[in-house]
Protein backbone atom coordinates (compact mmCIF):
# COMPACT_ATOMS: atom_id res chain seq x y z
CA UNK A 1 0.00 0.00 0.00
CA UNK A 2 1.02 3.53 -0.44
CA UNK A 3 -0.57 6.36 -0.34
CA UNK A 4 -0.04 8.74 -3.53
CA UNK A 5 -1.19 12.10 -4.16
CA UNK A 6 -4.08 12.13 -6.41
CA UNK A 7 -2.05 13.65 -9.54
CA UNK A 8 0.02 10.72 -9.55
CA UNK A 9 -3.82 8.46 -9.48
CA UNK A 10 -5.22 10.79 -12.14
CA UNK A 11 -1.88 10.74 -14.20
CA UNK A 12 -2.20 6.97 -14.75
CA UNK A 13 -6.02 6.86 -14.93
CA UNK A 14 -5.78 9.55 -17.90
CA UNK A 15 -3.30 7.38 -19.67
CA UNK A 16 -5.96 4.67 -19.58
CA UNK A 17 -8.64 6.73 -20.45
CA UNK A 18 -10.28 6.35 -17.28
CA UNK A 19 -11.25 8.06 -14.17
CA UNK A 20 -10.47 7.70 -10.54
CA UNK A 21 -13.15 7.60 -7.85
CA UNK A 22 -12.97 10.03 -5.52
CA UNK A 23 -15.15 9.00 -2.38
CA UNK A 24 -16.07 11.24 0.85
CA UNK A 25 -16.03 9.37 4.00
CA UNK A 26 -18.18 10.62 7.29
CA UNK A 27 -16.89 8.19 9.56
CA UNK A 28 -15.17 4.55 10.56
CA UNK A 29 -18.20 2.82 8.90
CA UNK A 30 -17.63 4.72 5.80
CA UNK A 31 -14.26 4.59 5.95
CA UNK A 32 -14.02 0.88 6.66
CA UNK A 33 -16.01 0.13 3.17
CA UNK A 34 -13.40 2.40 1.11
CA UNK A 35 -10.77 0.33 2.90
CA UNK A 36 -12.29 -3.32 1.86
CA UNK A 37 -13.10 -2.32 -1.57
CA UNK A 38 -9.90 -1.42 -1.80
CA UNK A 39 -8.23 -4.63 -0.90
CA UNK A 40 -10.91 -6.69 -2.79
CA UNK A 41 -10.76 -5.00 -6.29
CA UNK A 42 -7.24 -3.49 -6.23
CA UNK A 43 -8.75 -0.50 -7.69
CA UNK A 44 -6.73 2.84 -6.61
CA UNK A 45 -9.46 5.78 -4.90
CA UNK A 46 -9.32 8.78 -3.94
CA UNK A 47 -10.25 9.12 -0.38
CA UNK A 48 -11.64 12.59 0.56
CA UNK A 49 -13.69 14.66 3.39
CA UNK A 50 -15.22 18.15 3.53
CA UNK A 51 -14.45 20.75 5.92
CA UNK A 52 -18.08 19.74 7.64
CA UNK A 53 -16.72 16.33 8.53
CA UNK A 54 -13.23 17.17 10.11
CA UNK A 55 -14.86 19.65 12.06
CA UNK A 56 -16.92 16.70 12.79
CA UNK A 57 -14.09 14.14 13.83
CA UNK A 58 -11.21 16.37 13.72
CA UNK A 59 -8.38 16.91 10.91
CA UNK A 60 -5.95 14.14 11.89
CA UNK A 61 -8.66 11.68 12.48
CA UNK A 62 -9.39 10.35 9.01
CA UNK A 63 -6.08 10.04 7.06
CA UNK A 64 -5.05 8.15 10.79
CA UNK A 65 -8.26 5.82 9.88
CA UNK A 66 -7.44 5.55 6.47
CA UNK A 67 -3.65 3.97 7.26
CA UNK A 68 -5.01 2.21 9.91
CA UNK A 69 -7.29 0.33 7.64
CA UNK A 70 -5.34 -0.20 4.86
CA UNK A 71 -2.31 -1.44 6.33
CA UNK A 72 -2.33 -4.61 4.57
CA UNK A 73 -3.51 -3.60 1.19
CA UNK A 74 -1.33 -3.14 -1.70
CA UNK A 75 -3.66 -0.70 -3.44
CA UNK A 76 -2.94 2.78 -3.57
CA UNK A 77 -5.18 5.33 -2.32
CA UNK A 78 -5.11 9.04 -1.95
CA UNK A 79 -5.81 11.39 0.55
CA UNK A 80 -7.83 14.66 -0.37
CA UNK A 81 -9.13 17.69 1.09
CA UNK A 82 -12.36 18.24 -0.65
CA UNK A 83 -13.49 22.15 -0.85
CA UNK A 84 -10.96 23.35 1.29
CA UNK A 85 -12.11 26.76 2.79
CA UNK A 86 -9.15 28.71 3.44
CA UNK A 87 -4.85 28.27 3.44
CA UNK A 88 -5.27 28.18 6.99
CA UNK A 89 -7.13 24.60 6.60
CA UNK A 90 -4.93 23.29 3.92
CA UNK A 91 -1.86 23.50 5.74
CA UNK A 92 -3.53 21.65 8.53
CA UNK A 93 -4.57 18.80 6.32
CA UNK A 94 -1.01 18.26 5.03
CA UNK A 95 0.73 18.64 8.43
CA UNK A 96 -2.01 15.79 9.09
CA UNK A 97 -1.11 13.66 6.58
CA UNK A 98 -3.13 14.56 3.56
CA UNK A 99 -1.62 14.04 0.12
CA UNK A 100 -3.86 16.49 -1.78
CA UNK A 101 -5.94 19.42 -0.85
CA UNK A 102 -8.46 21.43 -2.99
CA UNK A 103 -8.90 25.63 -2.23
CA UNK A 104 -12.56 26.18 -3.53
CA UNK A 105 -12.78 30.11 -4.16
CA UNK A 106 -15.31 29.60 -6.85
CA UNK A 107 -17.63 32.04 -5.37
CA UNK A 108 -14.79 34.73 -5.06
CA UNK A 109 -14.20 37.38 -7.72
CA UNK A 110 -11.83 35.69 -10.19
CA UNK A 111 -8.44 37.30 -9.21
CA UNK A 112 -9.17 36.74 -5.52
CA UNK A 113 -9.94 33.09 -6.72
CA UNK A 114 -6.99 33.04 -8.32
CA UNK A 115 -4.57 35.04 -5.86
CA UNK A 116 -5.77 32.34 -2.85
CA UNK A 117 -5.57 29.32 -4.59
CA UNK A 118 -1.59 30.31 -5.89
CA UNK A 119 -1.16 30.57 -2.14
CA UNK A 120 -2.18 27.23 -1.46
CA UNK A 121 -0.30 25.58 -4.57
CA UNK A 122 3.33 28.07 -3.46
CA UNK A 123 2.52 26.09 0.38
CA UNK A 124 1.32 22.82 -0.68
CA UNK A 125 3.38 21.96 -4.00
CA UNK A 126 6.96 22.32 -2.72
CA UNK A 127 5.58 19.83 -0.08
CA UNK A 128 4.84 17.07 -2.38
CA UNK A 129 0.81 17.89 -2.29
CA UNK A 130 -1.34 18.28 -4.79
CA UNK A 131 -3.70 21.10 -5.62
CA UNK A 132 -7.16 20.87 -6.59
CA UNK A 133 -8.97 24.31 -7.48
CA UNK A 134 -12.02 25.44 -8.76
CA UNK A 135 -13.61 27.86 -11.65
CA UNK A 136 -17.45 28.10 -12.68
CA UNK A 137 -20.11 27.16 -10.38
CA UNK A 138 -21.03 23.55 -9.40
CA UNK A 139 -24.75 24.07 -8.08
CA UNK A 140 -26.25 23.01 -4.85
CA UNK A 141 -24.20 22.66 -1.56
CA UNK A 142 -21.89 19.56 0.16
CA UNK A 143 -25.28 18.63 1.57
CA UNK A 144 -29.16 18.55 0.87
CA UNK A 145 -31.41 19.44 -2.28
CA UNK A 146 -30.01 21.55 -4.80
CA UNK A 147 -31.73 23.45 -8.34
CA UNK A 148 -29.93 23.11 -11.30
CA UNK A 149 -28.36 26.35 -11.56
CA UNK A 150 -24.71 26.39 -12.52
CA UNK A 151 -22.72 28.12 -14.81
CA UNK A 152 -20.23 26.42 -17.02
CA UNK A 153 -16.35 27.35 -16.62
CA UNK A 154 -14.87 29.43 -19.62
CA UNK A 155 -12.23 27.98 -21.80
CA UNK A 156 -10.18 31.06 -21.58
CA UNK A 157 -10.63 31.90 -17.75
CA UNK A 158 -9.80 27.88 -17.77
CA UNK A 159 -6.39 28.29 -19.18
CA UNK A 160 -5.82 31.71 -17.68
CA UNK A 161 -6.39 30.08 -13.94
CA UNK A 162 -4.28 27.05 -14.55
CA UNK A 163 -1.30 28.98 -15.77
CA UNK A 164 -1.32 31.72 -12.94
CA UNK A 165 -2.00 28.93 -9.68
CA UNK A 166 0.08 26.00 -10.84
CA UNK A 167 -3.06 23.64 -9.61
CA UNK A 168 -2.09 20.37 -10.54
CA UNK A 169 -6.38 19.76 -11.13
CA UNK A 170 -9.02 21.58 -11.86
CA UNK A 171 -13.14 21.12 -10.85
CA UNK A 172 -15.04 22.97 -13.47
CA UNK A 173 -18.66 23.81 -13.49
CA UNK A 174 -20.50 22.18 -16.78
CA UNK A 175 -24.06 21.77 -15.46
CA UNK A 176 -23.49 18.98 -12.12
CA UNK A 177 -24.48 19.70 -8.62
CA UNK A 178 -24.03 19.12 -5.69
CA UNK A 179 -27.05 16.69 -3.48
CA UNK A 180 -30.23 15.81 -5.14
CA UNK A 181 -31.16 16.35 -8.76
CA UNK A 182 -34.21 17.64 -8.61
CA UNK A 183 -34.69 17.17 -12.33
CA UNK A 184 -32.70 15.72 -15.15
CA UNK A 185 -29.13 17.73 -15.31
CA UNK A 186 -27.84 19.03 -18.73
CA UNK A 187 -24.34 18.01 -19.39
CA UNK A 188 -21.79 20.11 -21.21
CA UNK A 189 -19.70 17.30 -22.75
CA UNK A 190 -18.07 19.50 -25.20
CA UNK A 191 -17.26 21.82 -22.63
CA UNK A 192 -15.07 19.63 -21.05
CA UNK A 193 -13.69 18.93 -24.21
CA UNK A 194 -12.42 22.05 -24.98
CA UNK A 195 -10.97 22.73 -21.50
CA UNK A 196 -9.44 19.41 -21.94
CA UNK A 197 -8.08 20.74 -25.15
CA UNK A 198 -7.30 24.13 -24.48
CA UNK A 199 -4.93 23.58 -21.04
CA UNK A 200 -2.86 20.12 -19.62
CA UNK A 201 -4.47 19.99 -16.20
CA UNK A 202 -6.34 17.28 -14.93
CA UNK A 203 -10.39 17.31 -14.81
CA UNK A 204 -12.28 17.05 -12.17
CA UNK A 205 -16.20 16.60 -12.00
CA UNK A 206 -18.21 17.32 -8.97
CA UNK A 207 -21.60 16.36 -7.99
CA UNK A 208 -21.64 13.14 -9.58
CA UNK A 209 -24.27 11.55 -7.49
CA UNK A 210 -26.83 10.98 -9.21
CA UNK A 211 -25.93 10.99 -13.03
CA UNK A 212 -26.10 8.15 -15.32
CA UNK A 213 -22.97 5.92 -16.29
CA UNK A 214 -23.68 7.04 -19.60
CA UNK A 215 -23.43 10.51 -19.14
CA UNK A 216 -20.05 9.64 -16.68
CA UNK A 217 -18.52 7.54 -19.44
CA UNK A 218 -18.94 10.79 -21.78
CA UNK A 219 -17.48 12.88 -19.21
CA UNK A 220 -14.52 10.65 -19.05
CA UNK A 221 -14.49 9.94 -22.80
CA UNK A 222 -13.78 14.09 -23.09
CA UNK A 223 -11.40 14.68 -20.46
CA UNK A 224 -12.40 13.88 -16.92
CA UNK A 225 -10.18 11.98 -14.79
CA UNK A 226 -11.26 12.32 -11.20
CA UNK A 227 -15.39 11.66 -10.58
CA UNK A 228 -16.79 12.96 -7.05
CA UNK A 229 -19.46 11.08 -5.37
CA UNK A 230 -20.36 11.74 -1.88
CA UNK A 231 -24.52 11.92 -1.68
CA UNK A 232 -25.32 8.62 -2.98
CA UNK A 233 -22.49 7.00 -0.36
CA UNK A 234 -24.32 8.58 2.41
CA UNK A 235 -27.90 7.41 1.23
CA UNK A 236 -26.66 3.77 1.34
CA UNK A 237 -25.30 4.36 4.88
CA UNK A 238 -28.45 5.48 5.71
CA UNK A 239 -30.40 2.91 3.65
CA UNK A 240 -28.52 0.08 5.01
CA UNK A 241 -29.17 1.21 8.65
CA UNK A 242 -32.72 1.38 8.58
CA UNK A 243 -32.97 -1.90 6.65
CA UNK A 244 -31.27 -3.50 9.35
CA UNK A 245 -33.35 -2.32 11.96
CA UNK A 246 -36.24 -2.87 10.24
CA UNK A 247 -35.04 -6.71 10.04
CA UNK A 248 -34.29 -6.83 13.69
CA UNK A 249 -36.15 -4.13 15.55
CA UNK A 250 -34.60 -5.82 18.88
CA UNK A 251 -30.69 -5.31 17.83
CA UNK A 252 -29.12 -2.78 19.82
CA UNK A 253 -25.26 -3.25 18.99
CA UNK A 254 -23.77 -1.07 16.21
CA UNK A 255 -21.15 -3.48 15.06
CA UNK A 256 -24.25 -5.54 13.91
CA UNK A 257 -26.35 -3.61 12.50
CA UNK A 258 -24.02 -1.21 11.10
CA UNK A 259 -22.57 -3.97 8.99
CA UNK A 260 -25.40 -3.85 7.12
CA UNK A 261 -24.51 0.33 6.32
CA UNK A 262 -20.98 -1.08 5.59
CA UNK A 263 -22.35 -3.49 2.98
CA UNK A 264 -24.34 -1.16 1.07
CA UNK A 265 -22.03 1.61 0.89
CA UNK A 266 -19.68 -0.98 -0.93
CA UNK A 267 -22.24 -2.33 -3.68
CA UNK A 268 -21.68 1.55 -4.18
CA UNK A 269 -18.46 2.02 -4.67
CA UNK A 270 -18.23 -1.23 -6.81
CA UNK A 271 -20.63 0.32 -8.96
CA UNK A 272 -18.77 3.74 -9.33
CA UNK A 273 -15.21 2.45 -9.79
CA UNK A 274 -17.07 0.15 -12.49
CA UNK A 275 -18.11 3.15 -14.41
CA UNK A 276 -15.13 5.04 -13.84
CA UNK A 277 -13.03 2.24 -15.21
CA UNK A 278 -15.38 1.60 -18.05
CA UNK A 279 -15.81 -2.30 -16.60
CA UNK A 280 -19.55 -3.90 -16.86
CA UNK A 281 -20.33 -5.36 -13.77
Amino acid sequence: MACKTNYELMRSALERHEAVPAFNIDNLESALAVAEVLRETGSPVIVQTIPRTLNYGGISTYPALMRELTADCETDWAMHLDHGSSLELAAKCVKAGFTSVMYDGSLLPFADNIRMTAQVTSMALPLGVSVEGELGTIGGKEEGDTDLEASYTKVDEAVEFVDKTHVTSLAIGVGTAHGVYKGTPHIHVQRIREIHAATDVQLVLHGASGLSDEVLRACIEAGICKINFATELRQAYTSGIRKALAADPDVFDPKLYMRTAIDEIKAVLRQKIAVCRGITL
